[in-house]
């Protein structure tokens, strides 16, 4: 299907009702300034956009339902750290995020994890500068300006005689900062944070927002539920991609075999040998649990679990539910490789996170590469984790 059958879409985080207002006001002042009237025509609001995508009219369930997915890897609270203007090849003038803090790393993270979930269905949209590799999050102030209107609002968010390190002219600021906050950010300091309102799903040209995520409403149970309950225990595209890589190395074996403990994602009878794909939330990966250490004759959790992960992120409502859910599937992992390692079976366990992120077709190359000296040696290991 050629690009010209699709609409491009957007995933993109917007902040609190306060500090959009007050961009938006600094986006119209870049509008005055420079003349140029792009993001006002848009009739979009202020965002930070996270990844952008081709999709035809019959993919908008699957890209609804992805999005969904993605959205509960956002954490409610979080909020982005902002340090001055700065610009792209003179074209574009936009709001920076500090590189050194947490929500830069964070931003950077999400923006991977959006792009692990959408790219095995959807074709990459916008610019390349959205993708993993080189993405350098931001939030646009102005946009297609020429060389004339570029030195118009660069010249006015950073007068010469303040050395290029305020936000703008205080006299125009629709922050109307404190003296406090001028001297301080007269002195490079870090823009105080925003906090993350939403997630949305939007069509770009034009913009129509099809879809959104609150990270401020109080989810009912069943509600809550719902969500949850769209989250895949590993991500089908993940298991294709290790499988297809296995395939090509020669590998035969059977899909998620229900006659074997756990029903296996994928079984080699020839090597009387199974793997699981774990995702790493459902099967809490590298969380220790201090309040019950399972242990079996075999194998206990000490062992299953030794691989860091820092793809896990315990939910931070409901705690005792999520402990207990998170400890009975724990017990469930422990006793199905039990019983597979009693009948004879070696057992590997893959998990999402040594296969997803940047260069993630290496990854799984990688992967399938253990996996596959795994199999052949003679005396390997009974259980492996990857």
């Amino acid at each position: 299907m050629s690009k010209s059958d699709c609409s491009t879409y957007a995933v993109s985080l917007s902040f609190d009702a306060s500090f959009s207002s007050s961009l938006s006001s600094l986006v119209q002042s870049f509008a005055r300034v420079t003349g140029n009237k792009t993001l006002l025509e848009k009739n979009a609001p202020v965002h930070l956009t996270l990844g952008m995508f081709h999709v035809s009219d019959e993919k908008i369930p699957e890209l609804k339902r992805l999005f969904e997915e993605f959205c509960a890897s956002v954490e409610k609270g979080s909020t982005v750290d902002f340090c001055g203007t700065d610009s792209f090849k003179q074209k574009v003038i936009f709001l920076s995020i500090n590189k050194d803090s947490v929500s830069f790393e964070m931003l950077k993270k999400l923006n991977a994890h959006l792009h692990d979930l959408f790219l095995p269905y959807f074709e990459a949209g916008g610019n390349r500068n959205y993708l993993p590799e080189v993405f350098f999050p931001h939030v646009a102030l102005a946009v297609k300006l020429s060389p004339e209107q570029f030195e118009k609002g660069i010249s006015w968010a950073h007068p010469p005689a303040s050395g290029g390190r305020v936000f703008f002219t205080y006299a125009d600021a629709p922050f109307a900062p404190s003296d406090e906050l001028k001297a301080r950010t007269l002195c490079g300091a870090p823009y105080p944070c925003a906090k993350i309102q939403a997630v949305s799903l939007a069509r770009c040209n034009p913009y129509e927002e099809i879809a959104r995520h609150s990270l401020t409403d109080v989810l009912s149970p069943s509600q809550r539920h719902n969500n949850m309950s769209h989250i895949r225990s590993t991500g089908g595209s993940l298991e294709t991609s290790l499988r297809s890589q296995l395939f090509r190395f020669g590998f035969r074996f059977r899909k998620n075999d229900k006659r074997l403990s756990g029903s296996p994602d994928i079984v080699f009878p020839h090597y009387k040998a199974v793997i699981f794909v774990n995702g790493c939330f459902w099967h809490a990966h590298g969380w220790k649990s201090e309040e019950s250490l399972i242990k079996l004759p075999m194998l206990d959790e000490s062992v299953l679990y030794s691989l860091r992960c820092d793809k896990f992120r315990m939910p931070s409502t409901n705690y005792d539910f999520w402990q207990a859910k998170f400890i009975r599937n724990r017990e469930r992992d422990l006793r199905d490789i039990e019983k597979l390692l009693s009948d004879g079976w070696r057992v590997g366990v893959v998990w999402e996170c040594s296969i997803t992120g940047r260069r993630r077709s290496e990854k799984i190359r990688s992967v399938a590469e253990k996996i596959s000296l795994w199999l052949e040696e003679e005396y390997s290991a009974l259980f492996r984790e990857f």
